[in-house]
Parts: structure tokens; C-alpha cells; sequence
């Protein structure tokens, strides 16, 4: 599960950013709270704040932070295929700091061989390279005793300095491949070294998902979960997850496209079946014509249905645009159940909808604000947030309705749309 993700100088965020899962002492939907080694862990982060505040930020740095972990191999000057789907560095860029390094690192913990191991992984990065970076672990203790870490190597420029004899047969080979602009944990995972592919793996396996993207919802509409084609059990799974909030549709049928060279890959038609009028009649549409909420689900059918059998992290912009605020609530009680997620998947979601500022939904502290404050992002949780007084948010407050009156910040200022211009 992941603990902390922590960066500093990436777009609107200019200072030390962290993100974090831990719980704190209260005893408010203790049934949220996942034992996990030695650390309480939560299940779910949701991220408010006003448009152009920056919560989306947050989104995109932990999918730069992926993207360059796994991509930055393709970086390398004697690689003629250079991947262009790295998204391009941006420091804040309203100071002096648009020419200082970025920071990303996360903490986090999986089991292995029967016991919890901490990982705590990050690098620094600039326009000319990577600066630092680092791979440290423990499986002794939780993250707040650093000092019982082992260090499994610390890199600065091009320079390697491996702690742990683990990386010792590799290091010929990672310092003479090793480019400026290439991570360590990419390079030695495509070089198949263990601990490497292990960090490589774990980014991999999380899932950041932009649904605010047109594009890239149009790209998850067409996605067909694996083995739905073939029938059997799997279009079973799928047939009672759309049940799970629409019980009209009783089947599926896939028809395959003639595959064109443009495409060099098979795509499909999919048609839904409804019954008339409760009669046995089936009436056979093409499912392109399904409301869009209809078409997201399915969509996201086998992204939810990998994160919960993994138990990784969906950290995903705008995930309910386009979905009933029950069908989201249905969602968020899924990850929150220990028994609907016995893996302890972990769901990440930036939104603007306050009918999730629920006490009976949420924890204080799993409730986060991104709010800019002359034109610096700054992130918090109702948890830890003080007002005027003194005072923290008591978990018997009235949070959508606070919220919405700007008690805890994050909300945007408005004033007319036109302003006076109709009366000049």
C-alpha cells in the first residue's frame, strides 16, 4: 500500500508536497483503517479544490513520476526509438525555482516472502538530467524509524553508489549504460536486476487514469476486458458489474473488424441486449448508443477489477464525471470494505462533487484540499486543517456544507461572470 507520496517544484506546487495514506488517532470509520506491518494505512484519498487550484497537479505528478520510472529508459542517446510519452519536466515557473530540480518519492510497503518490506524510492530531477536518486528499504519497522533503512543504492549525476552487495554483479553493466537522463530502477529493470524490476513492477501495477482527457476516455470506451470476448466466466464478471447499478442489460456480442494495416491490430464492434418489457424478447443495440455513464463502467470494468485483485493504487483525475453520485458512493463503499477489498487496493480521486464530504463516508482524513494562494498550490487534509480559532474540524461537522462555504479554503471566489460591462 502506498504510504506517502511526497514531491516538491512540479507545476502550481512550488514547496514540499506530501500526500499522506497514514491514519491518524481517531476512531471515526475505524473500519477504514488497514493494519498494514506497523503502519495504519487508508484505503482512499479524495481531493477537492476550485478550478486552476492545482489538485489535478497532484495527479500528474504521480503520473510522472510512473511515466519516468518506467519510460526513462527510452531516454537514452543510443536509443533511435526516444519515447516521446514522457510528459516534459515543468518546475514552477513563476520564480526562480523554474530553474531548480523537482523532487518525487513515494514510501511504501508490500508483502513478500510472509512479511511487510518498506520501500522508500525517489529521485531528483532537472532539465539536464537526473540529478539524484535513491532506493532504500527496511522490514523491521515502519517508515517513521529511517534510520533502520538500508540503503540499496544512492546515485548523484552518473556517479553509483551501491550499499547492498545484491547490485554488485550488475554495476559494469549499469554504469556503462547509464544516461543522464535515464533512471537507475528503469535501466536495471530492463537489465532484469530483482530489486529494480521490483520498483519498476510496483509503478507498473498502479493505474493513473485522466478522465478529465477526452482522448484518453474515448481510448478507455473501447477497452474489451480479457477473456469477455471469449464468454464463460469472465463475461459473467462483467455481465454483474453492470448489474452492480443497471440490471437491463442482459448480454454482449462482440463482432470482430476486418484488421486493416492502418491498425495492425484487432478491434470490435460491441452490441448490448435488453429485454422488452420484461418479455423474453431481446432487443439487440449497438452499445456505442448506451448512455455515457453506461459506456465509462464498462470501460472501467477491468481497471477496477485489476486494482482489487492486485491491491495497487487507482489514482485517477475527474473519476466521476459522467457517473451517478450513487454509482461513485458504490465505488468508494467498495474500496472502504475490507471485504469487497481484501487486497487493499487503494483509490486516489481528485473531484469537485461535495456529496462525498460525508461523515458516514469518509474519515477526516482521508478528505484533502488543494488550495492557491498567490498562485502557489498548497495540499492538506480536513484532519489537520486549524480555523481562525484555533480549532480542528470536529468529526461531527457538517463537512459539504462548511466546505461549500469556504470554511476550509479550497473553494473558488466568484464575482459576475460579465461584470459591470452590460452597464457601461
Amino acid at each position: 500500500m502506498l504510504l506517502q507520496f511526497y514531491f516538491s517544484n512540479y507545476r502550481s506546487f512550488e514547496g514540499a508536497t506530501t500526500l499522506d495514506m497514514r491514519a491518524g488517532g481517531s476512531n471515526e470509520l475505524i473500519s477504514h483503517v488497514r493494519i498494514v506491518g506497523h503502519d495504519k494505512v487508508l484505503p482512499v484519498a479524495a481531493i477537492y479544490g476550485a478550478n486552476a487550484s492545482g489538485k489535478s497537479t497532484v495527479f500528474s505528478a504521480f503520473k510522472f513520476m510512473t511515466l519516468y520510472v518506467v519510460q526513462s529508459f527510452y531516454l537514452s542517446e543510443d536509443n533511435k526509438d526516444r519515447s516521446t510519452a514522457i510528459m516534459p519536466l515543468k518546475p514552477f515557473a513563476m520564480s526562480d525555482s523554474r530553474d531548480k530540480p523537482s523532487e518525487f518519492e513515494v514510501n511504501y510497503v508490500i508483502s513478500q516472502d510472509g512479511r511487510e518490506r518498506y520501500i522508500n524510492y525517489g529521485f531528483i530531477l532537472e532539465k539536464n538530467g537526473v540529478c539524484e536518486e535513491w532506493l532504500k528499504t527496511n522490514s523491521k519497522t515502519g517508515i517513521a524509524r529511517n534510520k533502520e533503512y538500508k540503503t540499496i543504492f544512492f546515485r548523484k549525476r552518473n556517479q553509483i553508489m551501491a550499499h547492498d552487495t545484491v547490485l554488485d554483479r550488475y554495476m559494469h553493466n549499469l554504469e556503462i549504460s547509464l544516461d543522464d537522463h535515464v533512471l537507475l530502477a528503469s535501466l536495471g529493470a530492463k537489465l532484469k536486476v530483482k530489486e529494480l524490476v521490483d520498483v519498476r513492477d510496483w509503478f507498473l501495477g498502479n493505474e493513473p487514469i485522466d478522465c478529465s482527457s477526452f482522448i484518453y476516455d474515448e481510448f478507455l470506451s473501447k477497452r474489451i476486458a480479457k477473456g469477455v470476448i471469449e464468454g464463460g466466466t469472465a463475461k459473467n464478471r462483467l455481465l454483474n458489474f453492470m448489474h452492480s447499478f443497471d440490471d437491463s442489460i442482459v448480454d454482449f456480442e462482440f463482432k470482430k473488424n476486418p484488421k486493416t494495416e492502418e491498425l495492425g491490430r484487432e478491434t470490435y464492434q460491441i452490441f448490448s441486449f435488453h429485454k422488452f418489457n420484461g418479455s423474453d424478447e431481446l432487443i439487440k443495440i449497438p452499445f456505442s448508443d448506451e448512455s455515457s455513464g453506461t459506456i465509462k463502467m464498462f470501460s472501467l470494468f477491468q481497471i477496477l477489477s485489476d486494482v482489487n485483485e492486485k491491491g495497487s493504487i487507482l489514482f485517477v483525475d475527474e473519476l466521476d464525471i459522467k457517473l451517478h453520485p450513487l454509482l461513485m458512493r458504490n465505488i468508494l463503499l467498495t474500496f472502504t470494505d475490507s471485504e469487497k477489498n481484501p487486497n487493499n487496493a487503494q483509490l486516489i480521486f481528485m473531484t469537485h462533487n461535495s456529496g462525498y464530504l460525508d461523515m458516514d463516508l469518509l474519515r477526516r482524513d482521508e478528505i484533502w484540499f488543494v488550495e492557491k494562494i498567490k498562485n502557489v498550490s498548497e495540499l492538506y487534509a480536513l484532519s489537520d486543517f486549524i480555523d481562525p480559532n484555533g480549532a480542528k474540524v470536529r468529526k461531527d461537522a457538517n463537512y459539504a456544507k462548511n466546505y461549500l462555504l469556504g470554511h476550509y479554503g479550497a473553494v473558488p471566489i466568484l464575482s459576475s461572470l460579465f461584470g459591470d460591462s452590460r452597464n457601461e
